[in-house]
């Protein structure tokens, strides 16, 4: 059985709660370079991952342990797990119910929220109707949520989720989530390279990337009179002592730690988490890092309250302030990340949920995606598709990413539960 992780303050639970409904309400407004503010400034990556609440210690040992699934659907290695058909009524039910995170999607306009082009098209295309619903607030209350269903072996309403990445492994890990029939997803053959070759789904057998995006530098030039360009600056630039914000994520931040002392987050052993770990304390408690934060990091940082912080692609630029400057590539090369639609087990219309994906895997329809959500483009020729559609965001580096850019980028190893629950309890007690 995994080890059990302490529960959080209450209070803290409902505090982070307030922030996450306070990031949903301004999350509203279309996050383009166009109309993006500062008084909205709560990015799409950080209302995702700042649900997690520290790691898996809101959903609990009992929610994450093998000791809560049903005997009669043990836990099974992810190398032989494949999910388990319900009956598929996809055929006499022209219906898919789709349930992802608030405000991540396009819409009509500013003033018709509910009203999303690309999905009015695919039902027009196919005459299947789409149940959108904007559910997901937090990744592992959603999962304790159909936990219950899918322990028990019963269908959870779902027909497609959208789960951030560390959480795919452990929905693999249960036996949870089905392998999709690409005979149904043409356009699969459009994922891009680095979305296939993704450590938490080789192949993409069982998820495909919703949103996809990366984990980088920015910088105050107000404050920061020299660049930064690396990330073993932020971890030990003299002059940058007492200005620096890392991640409240493990591993986010852990990817980062490894990146600056010359390991691969992709591939790295128990004594290199731990090397990185020991880094990342000294960075603390030398007093170079101010802070470690959540989703409440890009406001700050707008503030002028920070020098220096990790940021996730997109964000700084959407603020429109010229002191503010990204880092399109780090010396040492930067974290790559995604937030993926999949199937639950005994799904009512998994062929229609296959249909769907493979309808976002056009590059047109990706790009009326992108152009709204506005991070990279998983599609092979989305990113020309927003070249025509509009090419003020296709300019920027952070959302059409270079081939350079693309190399640097790394994806973060594939955890099993023992491992993320170790990793996020002790990376828990050097941030606080």
């Amino acid at each position: 059985m995994p080890p059990a992780i302490p529960s959080p303050d209450p209070d803290e639970i409902q505090e982070r709660r307030s922030v996450l409904a306070r990031a949903a309400e301004a999350g509203a407004m279309r996050r383009t370079s166009h109309t993006y503010a500062a008084s909205s400034a709560l990015s799409r990556r950080n209302l995702l991952r700042a649900g997690a609440f520290g790691g898996l210690a809101v959903a609990g040992a009992g929610a994450l342990s093998a000791c809560g699934v049903d005997p009669k659907y043990p836990v099974v290695p992810m190398s032989v797990s494949t999910g388990r058909a319900g009956v598929d009524y996809s055929d006499v039910e022209k219906v898919v119910n789709f349930h992802n995170w608030g405000s991540y999607i396009d819409v009509l306009d500013d003033t018709h929220t509910s009203d999303h082009p690309t999905l009015d098209a695919f039902t027009k295309k196919y005459g299947i109707k789409v149940n959108y619903v904007e559910d997901i607030t937090d990744n592992n209350e959603y999962y304790t949520k159909i936990d219950r269903s899918l322990s028990a072996g019963k269908d959870t309403g779902d027909d497609i989720m959208v789960f951030s990445d560390y959480m795919i492994p452990i929905l693999r890990y249960y036996n949870y989530i089905q392998k999709l029939d690409l005979s149904n997803i043409p356009n699969h053959k459009n994922a891009l390279p680095e979305i296939l070759n993704d450590p938490i789904d080789p192949g993409r057998k069982f998820t495909l990337p919703w949103a996809y995006g990366y984990t980088t530098i920015a910088y105050n030039k107000d404050i920061v009179k020299e660049p930064v360009n690396s990330i073993k600056e932020l971890f030990e630039r003299p002059d940058l002592r007492g200005k620096v914000v890392l991640f409240a994520e493990m591993e986010d931040t852990i990817a980062f730690a490894l990146l600056a002392l010359g390991k691969d987050p992709q591939s790295f052993t128990d004594a290199e988490f731990s090397d990185a770990l020991a880094y990342t304390a000294q960075a603390r408690s030398s007093g170079q890092v101010r802070q470690f934060m959540g989703q409440d990091y890009i406001s700050s940082f707008s503030q002028g309250n920070i020098g220096a912080t990790m940021a996730y692609s997109g964000d700084v630029a959407q603020l429109g302030q010229d002191n503010l400057v990204t880092v399109d590539l780090p010396t040492e090369g930067m974290l790559s990340w995604s937030d993926n639609m999949c199937v639950p087990n005994f799904a009512r219309h998994k062929k229609n949920a296959e249909l769907l994906m493979n309808w976002y895997y056009n590059p047109d329809i990706a790009a009326q995606l992108d152009d709204w959500i506005d991070y990279l483009p998983c599609v092979d020729g989305a990113a020309e598709a927003l070249q025509e559609l509009d090419p003020d965001t296709a300019s920027s580096p952070l959302i059409v990413p270079t081939a350079k850019m693309k190399a640097g980028a790394k994806g973060f190893m594939n955890l099993n539960v023992d491992q993320l629950n170790s990793y996020t309890t002790r990376f828990q007690q050097i941030t606080g």
